[in-house]
């Protein structure tokens, strides 16, 4: 059986790899056809209505979740818990705000609190499993390093240079090492269950969000994007509800 040590070791092992592998790639710059979505309708007075209003899950998660802060079973979770509660609530408004006028100035507002939400998580992850010294700094270390990421992005467009590579490491290390913490380090409070679907679901979201046109064309009345929206959100709750709570007496 490994040790802590040596599974810690091939972790930061998988990390580093996978970073050297993004950085030994060209710069990557935002595509433009990333802003075109398959149903652009306005309705009410709103342009891309499903594609804003879809995000109306995202406050609604991270409400639940902070209800829940008071009665949190493990208080060393609370912390990164509440940054991570804050920003699902927030991802609702950064990305009806982008989807309000899809562009690369709004785009920022939708990546910054995602940023933040999954470094909470990966915070979260790791104090849980794999470095459980109740260290406050690991949190906001992690969580200036998504924020930066964003904005690298945001200034090196402005440049006409743009570079995605700090901000798809930031979104998608935590989603590459979740399975393999989650394999290897024994689960202390956090349910694997929650957070095994709540893998599979952002695994969904992101197949929703590449066949958007095509959903859009079977359904006819909404595409993949907005159901994307959806599903990111009840992946969310997961995420929050896998954090364990006390039971209220009534």
């Amino acid at each position: 059986m490994l040790s802590d040590n040596h599974r810690t070791t091939i972790l930061g092992g998988i990390a580093m790899i996978a970073s050297l592998a993004l950085f030994l790639v060209d710069p990557i710059s935002q595509d433009p056809a990333y802003h075109n979505f398959a149903d652009a309708r306005s309705l009410c007075g709103l342009a891309n209505f499903w594609n804003v209003v879809s995000n109306l899950p995202f406050p609604v998660a991270g409400c639940l979740g902070l209800y829940r802060l008071g009665r949190l079973s493990q208080a060393q979770s609370a912390e990164a818990y509440r940054v991570m509660c804050w920003s699902v609530l927030l991802v609702g408004f950064g990305s009806a705000y982008y989807h309000a006028n899809p562009s690369n100035d709004t785009l920022l507002w939708d990546r910054l609190p995602m940023t933040v939400a999954f470094m909470a998580l990966f915070s979260l992850l790791l104090g849980e499993r794999v470095l459980p010294s109740q260290n406050r700094y690991r949190l906001w270390l992690l969580v200036a390093a998504g924020v930066a990421s964003a904005f690298y992005w945001s200034w090196t467009e402005s440049l006409g240079r743009g570079d995605l590579r700090p901000y798809l490491l930031v979104q998608f290390l935590p989603i590459l090492l979740m399975p393999f913490i989650l394999l290897m380090f024994p689960e202390r409070y956090l349910s694997n269950r929650l957070l095994l679907a709540a893998f599979a679901l952002y695994f969904i979201a992101k197949l929703l969000e590449h066949f958007d046109s095509r959903i859009f064309s079977i359904l006819g009345f909404m595409g993949g994007h907005a159901i994307k929206h959806v599903t990111a959100a009840v992946a969310a709750l997961c995420i929050i509800y896998a954090v364990p709570a006390r039971r209220v007496n009534l």
